[in-house]
Protein backbone atom coordinates (compact mmCIF):
# COMPACT_ATOMS: atom_id res chain seq x y z
CA UNK A 1 0.00 0.00 0.00
CA UNK A 2 1.03 3.51 -1.15
CA UNK A 3 0.13 7.06 -0.87
CA UNK A 4 0.46 8.54 -4.30
CA UNK A 5 3.13 11.28 -4.06
CA UNK A 6 0.93 14.33 -5.54
CA UNK A 7 -2.45 13.58 -3.44
CA UNK A 8 0.27 13.49 -0.61
CA UNK A 9 1.97 17.09 -2.05
CA UNK A 10 -1.69 18.57 -2.46
CA UNK A 11 -3.21 17.57 1.08
CA UNK A 12 0.01 19.19 2.88
CA UNK A 13 -0.68 21.97 0.60
CA UNK A 14 -3.71 22.24 2.01
CA UNK A 15 -2.63 23.21 5.73
CA UNK A 16 -1.25 26.41 4.08
CA UNK A 17 -4.22 29.29 5.37
CA UNK A 18 -6.82 29.80 1.61
CA UNK A 19 -5.29 26.65 0.46
CA UNK A 20 -8.14 24.76 1.86
CA UNK A 21 -10.94 26.68 0.31
CA UNK A 22 -9.82 25.89 -3.20
CA UNK A 23 -10.14 22.10 -2.61
CA UNK A 24 -13.51 20.86 -3.64
CA UNK A 25 -14.89 23.66 -5.77
CA UNK A 26 -16.66 21.36 -8.01
CA UNK A 27 -18.63 18.01 -7.44
CA UNK A 28 -18.71 15.86 -10.57
CA UNK A 29 -20.94 15.23 -13.22
CA UNK A 30 -24.13 17.15 -11.86
CA UNK A 31 -23.64 20.16 -14.31
CA UNK A 32 -24.67 17.70 -17.44
CA UNK A 33 -28.31 16.95 -17.92
CA UNK A 34 -27.39 13.76 -19.09
CA UNK A 35 -25.63 12.64 -15.89
CA UNK A 36 -28.45 13.78 -13.82
CA UNK A 37 -31.17 11.99 -16.45
CA UNK A 38 -28.81 9.00 -15.65
CA UNK A 39 -28.63 8.53 -12.46
CA UNK A 40 -32.60 9.21 -11.65
CA UNK A 41 -33.18 6.62 -13.95
CA UNK A 42 -31.03 4.17 -12.39
CA UNK A 43 -31.92 4.88 -9.04
CA UNK A 44 -35.47 4.50 -10.31
CA UNK A 45 -34.86 1.35 -12.17
CA UNK A 46 -33.93 -0.62 -8.91
CA UNK A 47 -36.40 0.74 -6.51
CA UNK A 48 -39.35 -0.34 -9.38
CA UNK A 49 -37.35 -3.51 -9.80
CA UNK A 50 -37.97 -4.22 -5.77
CA UNK A 51 -41.68 -3.07 -6.14
CA UNK A 52 -41.64 0.38 -4.66
CA UNK A 53 -44.97 2.57 -5.87
CA UNK A 54 -43.72 5.23 -8.29
CA UNK A 55 -46.16 8.21 -6.59
CA UNK A 56 -43.22 9.69 -4.50
CA UNK A 57 -44.68 13.25 -3.10
CA UNK A 58 -41.44 14.49 -1.36
CA UNK A 59 -38.18 13.35 -2.83
CA UNK A 60 -34.53 14.69 -0.27
CA UNK A 61 -31.27 14.37 -1.54
CA UNK A 62 -28.23 14.96 -0.36
CA UNK A 63 -25.22 16.44 -2.10
CA UNK A 64 -26.80 17.41 -4.98
CA UNK A 65 -23.73 18.91 -6.03
CA UNK A 66 -22.88 21.53 -9.54
CA UNK A 67 -26.57 21.91 -9.93
CA UNK A 68 -30.18 20.13 -8.68
CA UNK A 69 -30.64 18.09 -11.98
CA UNK A 70 -31.17 14.79 -10.17
CA UNK A 71 -34.13 15.94 -8.16
CA UNK A 72 -35.51 17.85 -11.35
CA UNK A 73 -35.36 14.71 -12.37
CA UNK A 74 -37.54 13.44 -10.00
CA UNK A 75 -40.07 16.61 -10.65
CA UNK A 76 -40.42 15.41 -14.06
CA UNK A 77 -41.06 11.94 -13.23
CA UNK A 78 -44.41 12.67 -10.99
CA UNK A 79 -42.94 14.14 -7.31
CA UNK A 80 -44.45 16.77 -5.81
CA UNK A 81 -42.00 18.65 -3.71
CA UNK A 82 -37.76 17.89 -4.53
CA UNK A 83 -35.31 19.37 -0.92
CA UNK A 84 -31.69 20.03 -1.60
CA UNK A 85 -29.51 19.61 1.25
CA UNK A 86 -26.01 20.42 0.57
CA UNK A 87 -22.95 21.00 2.37
CA UNK A 88 -22.07 24.22 0.37
CA UNK A 89 -24.20 26.26 -2.06
CA UNK A 90 -22.92 24.72 -5.06
CA UNK A 91 -25.69 25.08 -7.45
CA UNK A 92 -26.74 28.52 -9.20
CA UNK A 93 -29.81 29.31 -10.98
CA UNK A 94 -28.31 29.83 -14.61
CA UNK A 95 -26.90 26.27 -14.46
CA UNK A 96 -30.39 25.04 -12.82
CA UNK A 97 -32.35 26.45 -15.81
CA UNK A 98 -30.11 25.11 -18.33
CA UNK A 99 -30.30 21.89 -17.10
CA UNK A 100 -33.96 21.98 -16.28
CA UNK A 101 -34.45 22.66 -20.37
CA UNK A 102 -32.37 19.98 -20.83
CA UNK A 103 -33.98 17.64 -18.88
CA UNK A 104 -37.14 18.52 -20.43
CA UNK A 105 -36.45 17.62 -24.28
CA UNK A 106 -34.77 14.20 -22.68
CA UNK A 107 -38.30 13.18 -20.91
CA UNK A 108 -40.08 14.47 -24.02
CA UNK A 109 -37.90 12.35 -25.91
CA UNK A 110 -38.16 9.18 -24.05
CA UNK A 111 -34.38 8.94 -24.03
CA UNK A 112 -32.09 5.72 -23.48
CA UNK A 113 -30.92 6.11 -19.99
CA UNK A 114 -26.92 7.27 -20.76
CA UNK A 115 -25.01 4.09 -20.66
CA UNK A 116 -21.79 3.08 -19.41
CA UNK A 117 -19.92 3.70 -22.48
CA UNK A 118 -20.68 7.93 -21.99
CA UNK A 119 -20.50 7.40 -18.12
CA UNK A 120 -17.90 4.51 -17.67
CA UNK A 121 -17.57 5.14 -13.79
CA UNK A 122 -21.44 5.53 -13.14
CA UNK A 123 -22.86 2.81 -10.76
CA UNK A 124 -25.13 0.81 -10.60
CA UNK A 125 -25.27 -0.41 -14.49
CA UNK A 126 -28.15 -1.77 -15.31
CA UNK A 127 -29.65 -5.05 -17.89
CA UNK A 128 -31.08 -2.84 -20.16
CA UNK A 129 -30.80 1.14 -21.26
CA UNK A 130 -33.76 1.35 -22.96
CA UNK A 131 -36.54 4.45 -21.73
CA UNK A 132 -38.46 2.87 -18.92
CA UNK A 133 -41.94 3.55 -21.00
CA UNK A 134 -43.56 0.18 -18.38
CA UNK A 135 -43.38 2.62 -15.27
CA UNK A 136 -43.08 5.99 -17.15
CA UNK A 137 -45.57 5.46 -19.42
CA UNK A 138 -46.82 7.82 -22.11
CA UNK A 139 -50.06 8.19 -20.13
CA UNK A 140 -48.00 9.44 -16.68
CA UNK A 141 -45.70 11.54 -18.79
CA UNK A 142 -48.72 13.77 -20.37
CA UNK A 143 -49.59 14.66 -16.64
CA UNK A 144 -46.22 14.72 -15.40
CA UNK A 145 -44.66 16.98 -18.47
CA UNK A 146 -47.52 19.54 -18.77
CA UNK A 147 -46.53 22.81 -19.39
CA UNK A 148 -48.25 24.03 -16.63
CA UNK A 149 -46.51 21.80 -14.44
CA UNK A 150 -43.06 22.64 -16.22
CA UNK A 151 -43.73 25.54 -15.36
CA UNK A 152 -44.71 25.69 -11.64
CA UNK A 153 -41.22 23.81 -11.80
CA UNK A 154 -39.35 26.13 -13.39
CA UNK A 155 -40.76 29.52 -11.47
CA UNK A 156 -39.60 27.21 -8.02
CA UNK A 157 -36.12 26.55 -9.56
CA UNK A 158 -36.16 30.55 -10.40
CA UNK A 159 -36.96 31.18 -6.75
CA UNK A 160 -36.27 27.87 -4.99
CA UNK A 161 -37.75 27.85 -1.43
CA UNK A 162 -35.07 27.68 1.72
CA UNK A 163 -37.10 25.96 3.90
CA UNK A 164 -39.10 22.47 3.62
CA UNK A 165 -41.96 23.62 5.21
CA UNK A 166 -42.45 26.89 2.70
CA UNK A 167 -44.84 24.68 0.05
CA UNK A 168 -42.40 25.82 -3.48
CA UNK A 169 -41.84 22.55 -5.58
CA UNK A 170 -37.81 22.82 -4.97
CA UNK A 171 -36.22 23.79 -1.57
CA UNK A 172 -32.34 24.22 -1.13
CA UNK A 173 -30.90 24.26 1.70
CA UNK A 174 -27.31 24.97 1.78
CA UNK A 175 -25.55 24.50 4.23
CA UNK A 176 -27.95 22.42 5.90
CA UNK A 177 -28.42 21.54 9.48
CA UNK A 178 -29.88 18.55 12.09
CA UNK A 179 -33.71 19.34 11.95
CA UNK A 180 -33.87 20.91 8.80
CA UNK A 181 -36.18 18.27 7.54
CA UNK A 182 -39.62 17.72 9.56
CA UNK A 183 -40.40 13.75 10.89
CA UNK A 184 -42.09 11.93 8.92
CA UNK A 185 -42.50 13.73 6.11
CA UNK A 186 -40.32 11.99 3.35
CA UNK A 187 -41.27 9.54 0.92
CA UNK A 188 -37.67 8.37 -0.59
CA UNK A 189 -34.05 9.88 0.55
CA UNK A 190 -31.54 9.25 -2.42
CA UNK A 191 -27.64 10.15 -2.84
CA UNK A 192 -25.01 9.59 -5.72
CA UNK A 193 -21.17 8.84 -4.15
CA UNK A 194 -21.91 10.75 -0.90
CA UNK A 195 -22.50 9.04 1.79
CA UNK A 196 -18.35 8.12 1.75
CA UNK A 197 -17.69 11.67 2.75
CA UNK A 198 -20.09 11.44 5.64
CA UNK A 199 -17.78 12.35 9.26
CA UNK A 200 -20.75 10.92 11.55
CA UNK A 201 -23.01 8.28 9.87
CA UNK A 202 -25.03 7.06 13.10
CA UNK A 203 -25.72 10.41 13.48
CA UNK A 204 -26.62 10.86 9.70
CA UNK A 205 -28.65 7.66 9.45
CA UNK A 206 -30.82 8.46 12.48
CA UNK A 207 -31.64 11.87 11.09
CA UNK A 208 -32.41 10.20 7.45
CA UNK A 209 -34.47 7.51 9.33
CA UNK A 210 -36.51 10.17 11.16
CA UNK A 211 -37.78 12.06 7.73
CA UNK A 212 -38.57 9.23 6.17
CA UNK A 213 -42.60 8.55 6.09
CA UNK A 214 -43.55 5.14 7.51
CA UNK A 215 -42.60 2.44 4.50
CA UNK A 216 -40.32 5.66 3.37
CA UNK A 217 -37.41 4.43 1.05
CA UNK A 218 -33.53 5.27 0.76
CA UNK A 219 -31.57 4.82 -2.34
CA UNK A 220 -27.64 5.45 -1.56
CA UNK A 221 -25.26 4.81 -4.36
CA UNK A 222 -21.75 4.76 -1.85
CA UNK A 223 -18.47 4.75 -3.66
CA UNK A 224 -15.63 2.55 -1.30
CA UNK A 225 -12.35 3.32 -3.13
CA UNK A 226 -9.59 5.66 -2.01
CA UNK A 227 -9.99 8.57 -4.79
CA UNK A 228 -6.82 8.15 -6.41
CA UNK A 229 -5.28 9.03 -2.96
CA UNK A 230 -3.10 5.54 -2.93
CA UNK A 231 -2.11 3.67 -5.96
CA UNK A 232 -4.22 0.70 -5.03
CA UNK A 233 -7.94 1.19 -5.09
CA UNK A 234 -8.68 -0.13 -1.47
CA UNK A 235 -5.37 1.15 -0.25
CA UNK A 236 -6.88 2.99 1.75
CA UNK A 237 -7.64 0.35 4.39
CA UNK A 238 -4.13 -0.06 5.21
CA UNK A 239 -2.91 3.28 5.28
CA UNK A 240 -1.42 4.17 8.82
CA UNK A 241 -3.80 7.00 10.27
CA UNK A 242 -1.04 9.69 10.71
CA UNK A 243 -0.20 9.26 6.97
CA UNK A 244 -3.50 9.17 5.96
CA UNK A 245 -4.39 12.32 7.79
CA UNK A 246 -1.71 14.20 5.61
CA UNK A 247 -2.63 12.88 2.11
CA UNK A 248 -6.82 14.14 3.34
CA UNK A 249 -5.54 17.21 4.68
CA UNK A 250 -8.33 19.79 5.20
CA UNK A 251 -9.69 18.86 1.66
CA UNK A 252 -13.17 19.90 1.80
CA UNK A 253 -14.03 16.25 0.90
CA UNK A 254 -12.58 13.69 3.06
CA UNK A 255 -13.46 9.87 3.01
CA UNK A 256 -14.67 8.08 6.37
CA UNK A 257 -13.04 5.10 4.77
CA UNK A 258 -16.34 2.60 5.97
CA UNK A 259 -17.16 -0.21 4.12
CA UNK A 260 -20.08 -1.57 2.81
CA UNK A 261 -21.02 -3.34 5.71
CA UNK A 262 -20.94 -0.25 8.12
CA UNK A 263 -23.49 1.40 5.83
CA UNK A 264 -25.55 -1.63 5.88
CA UNK A 265 -25.34 -2.04 9.69
CA UNK A 266 -25.84 1.88 10.26
CA UNK A 267 -29.78 1.40 7.88
CA UNK A 268 -31.08 -1.74 10.35
CA UNK A 269 -29.64 0.01 13.64
CA UNK A 270 -32.65 3.17 12.58
CA UNK A 271 -35.25 0.36 11.71
CA UNK A 272 -34.32 0.36 8.08
CA UNK A 273 -34.91 -3.30 6.17
CA UNK A 274 -32.15 -3.42 3.31
CA UNK A 275 -33.85 -4.66 0.12
CA UNK A 276 -31.45 -4.42 -1.79
CA UNK A 277 -27.19 -3.75 -2.46
CA UNK A 278 -26.27 -3.92 -5.89
CA UNK A 279 -22.38 -4.26 -5.68
CA UNK A 280 -19.40 -3.41 -7.69
CA UNK A 281 -16.98 -5.97 -7.83
CA UNK A 282 -13.76 -5.36 -8.10
CA UNK A 283 -10.19 -7.64 -7.13
CA UNK A 284 -9.11 -6.48 -4.01
CA UNK A 285 -5.27 -5.06 -4.89
CA UNK A 286 -3.78 -5.07 -1.10
CA UNK A 287 -3.44 -8.57 1.05
CA UNK A 288 -5.18 -8.94 4.51
CA UNK A 289 -1.88 -8.96 6.03
CA UNK A 290 -1.87 -5.29 4.59
CA UNK A 291 -4.83 -3.99 6.61
CA UNK A 292 -4.79 -1.88 9.10
CA UNK A 293 -6.02 -3.24 12.73
CA UNK A 294 -9.31 -0.98 12.37
CA UNK A 295 -9.84 -3.44 8.99
CA UNK A 296 -8.70 -6.68 9.70
CA UNK A 297 -12.40 -7.86 9.92
CA UNK A 298 -13.57 -6.67 6.93
CA UNK A 299 -15.49 -9.38 5.06
CA UNK A 300 -14.45 -10.60 1.60
CA UNK A 301 -17.63 -8.69 0.36
CA UNK A 302 -16.13 -5.21 2.08
CA UNK A 303 -12.99 -6.09 0.46
CA UNK A 304 -13.89 -6.69 -2.93
CA UNK A 305 -17.15 -4.17 -2.75
CA UNK A 306 -15.91 -0.84 -4.81
CA UNK A 307 -18.88 0.77 -4.94
CA UNK A 308 -22.66 -0.64 -4.42
CA UNK A 309 -26.05 1.09 -4.24
CA UNK A 310 -28.02 0.26 -0.96
CA UNK A 311 -31.71 0.45 -0.95
CA UNK A 312 -33.63 0.35 2.40
CA UNK A 313 -37.54 0.52 3.47
CA UNK A 314 -38.14 2.09 7.22
CA UNK A 315 -40.09 -0.97 8.83
CA UNK A 316 -40.63 1.02 12.20
CA UNK A 317 -41.00 4.76 13.33
CA UNK A 318 -37.93 5.49 16.19
CA UNK A 319 -39.14 8.82 17.24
Amino acid sequence: MSIRLRALAVGVATYIPGVERLSGRKTGGTSSARYCYSVWLRHLSFLRRNCVPLGFETVVELGPGDTLGVGLAALMSGARQYIALDAVRYADRAANLRVFDELSALFRDRAEIPNDREFPRMWPALSSYAFPADLLTRQWLSRTLDRQRLDAIRASIEDPSDCPDGGGMVCYVAPWVPGAVRSGTVDLILSQSVLEYSLDLPALYAEMARWLKPAGFMSHEIDFKSFGLTTEWNGHWGCPAPLWQLAVGRRRHRLNREPCSTHVAMAERVSCQVVHIERRVSASEILRTQLLDGYRNLTDDDLTTSSALIQSVKIADIS
